[in-house]
């Protein structure tokens, strides 16, 4: 595409060098340029992007996007100063891939917790139902048959734009995305064109250094997605949802929650724990217009009390576009969701799950919901990651002491500090009657948590979910939570 054409979708400061040039690709990184690219040199909280200007230009970048001074640079190279180079990577993105979004059904999902159980539902729903849809989010991006492991949960403006843009091309009809607060912040969604909003919950998160400076600038982020979407579906029992779709121009607004008003109303709810596995059946009452005035038995294969406000929200949406109740109802009667309270087949007397809970806040959720099944024992297998928060561990630790009755303090991804050390501040702040080992070795920690269970037991494998490798040091490493739980199964059959 042109360099001109691209340029026409920004506010720009100065342009230095010709607009007669062909790019090929667009980069944020300086290690992907080729020859003819376009280079956006982004600012981020460690590394300045200008500082990789000259080793884009050496590989072939015809054109440079940036913001501030600039190095300088030799060659025939077209400098282009903006006020805000991401907000010009999501406009140029959209462009260069023929705004892709705008040809899709595309639905974004924002939230505190929820957000990829809630897309992941959405997603095979649809697919069940025989709309080809695409999924961008924390675990994989995609889809059917061109699945790719993801790296953030809301990827860079142009990765999204090319992901929108191959699903276009492979036949879907429509996508859901996981959008986060720092994807927003970070204008990643900009010139997305969103046609229905989901907003699952939100408690304070992701504060902090490198992310939000305070509980109301997180709020404000989550609440900007509802000023790109057309539709939205609200939690109603959230008492922020008016400062959610504040400043939005909907077209129409579905509430789903517990609270009377909602138009899909969550009643009561029936807990199974049988078999080595768990699920929650709920009556939901549909009301007119969005439903049809009826009450349905809803079974969501997966448990928590969380995971039928979940499973609502996709209702909600999947309703909306007009897919029948069964087949709704077939989906999640049998739905999976990796890493999300996933049930990992082991044996049929006691439960063995694996999730990617790994603070305090979402421990204690996960742990106070398995509760509820009235299990014999619960047995917490989980370690927290190394060169981050602290606290984080002192958090994690008093909220399994609330709940587990046996807990296994083992590694996470420690990096680059001892793992020793992390254990040891685990362990100083669990309280409570809980039998308490370490085993630092995760795979030896799985195996014994396997074997000490007993019938109707919940083991649960918590803090990597969906990650299938561990990091130490400067390396990375192979492992996968249910990989291990499988191997153990299989050894033990011999």
């Amino acid at each position: 595409m042109k360099l001109s054409n691209l340029l026409n979708t920004v506010d720009y400061i100065s342009v230095s060098g010709t607009l007669d040039k062909d790019i090929k690709k667009l980069v944020y990184h300086s290690d992907k340029v080729t020859e003819n690219s376009l280079f956006f040199a982004v600012s981020g909280d460690k590394t300045d992007g200008k500082a990789y200007v000259h080793e884009a230009v050496q590989k072939g970048a015809s054109a440079i996007v940036f913001s501030g001074h600039l190095p300088d640079t030799e060659g025939n190279i077209t400098l282009i100063e903006v006020e805000d180079v991401r907000t010009a990577m999501a406009c140029m993105a959209a462009e260069f891939y023929e705004n892709p979004s705008e040809k899709l059904l595309t639905i974004g999902v924002t939230g505190t917790k929820g957000k990829t159980t809630t897309t992941f539902m959405i997603h095979q729903i649809l697919n069940d139902a025989g709309i080809k849809s695409g999924l961008i989010g924390t675990v994989t991006n995609g889809f059917s048959g061109h699945m790719e492991p993801a790296h953030h949960t809301t990827p860079e403006s142009p990765d999204i734009q090319q992901l929108l843009d191959a699903m276009v091309k492979g036949g879907c009809k429509a996508v859901v995305m996981e959008v986060s607060s720092q994807g927003i912040k970070q204008k990643r969604v900009k010139k997305t064109d969103f046609d229905i909003g989901v907003f699952t919950n939100i408690s304070p998160d992701h504060i902090g250094p490198g992310e939000h400076k305070d509980y109301e600038e997180y709020l404000s982020c989550k609440s900007k997605l509802f000023r790109l979407c057309k539709r939205a579906v609200i939690n109603i029992d959230q008492r922020e949802w008016p400062q959610i779709i504040a400043g939005s121009d909907l077209e129409k607004i579905v509430f789903f929650g517990k609270h009377e008003e909602a138009d899909f109303c969550i009643g009561n709810k029936l807990l199974q724990n049988k078999a080595g596995s768990l699920s929650t059946e709920y009556t939901l009452y549909s009301k007119e217009p969005c439903g049809d005035g009826e009450k349905h038995l809803i079974t969501v294969n997966m448990p928590g009390e969380f995971n039928i406000y979940n499973a609502t929200a996709a209702i909600a949406v999947t309703k909306s576009l007009g897919i029948p109740w069964s087949s709704i109802e077939a989906t999640l009667k049998n739905i999976s969701v990796r890493g999300r309270t996933e049930i990992v087949p082991y044996c049929d007397e006691f439960t063995v799950m694996v999730d990617y809970a790994h603070n305090g806040m979402a421990a204690e959720n996960l742990l106070k919901n398995l509760k509820e099944y009235n299990p014999a024992r619960i047995i917490t297998v989980f370690g927290c990651g190394g060169n981050r928060d602290r606290n984080r561990r002192f958090e994690m630790a008093e909220a399994v002491s609330n709940y587990a009755d046996y807990i296994i303090i083992t590694s996470d991804n420690p990096r680059f500090e001892e793992e020793e050390q992390i254990e040891a501040d685990i362990q100083s702040h669990i309280g409570g009657s809980a039998k308490v080992i370490r085993v630092s070795d995760r795979r030896r920690a799985i195996e014994h948590a396997l074997h000490e269970g007993k019938k109707d037991d919940i083991i649960i494998v918590m803090g990597k979910g969906h990650e299938n490798y561990q990091i130490i040091g400067n390396n990375i490493y192979h492992f996968d939570d249910r990989e291990e739980i499988l191997k153990v199964k299989e050894r033990d059959r011999l």
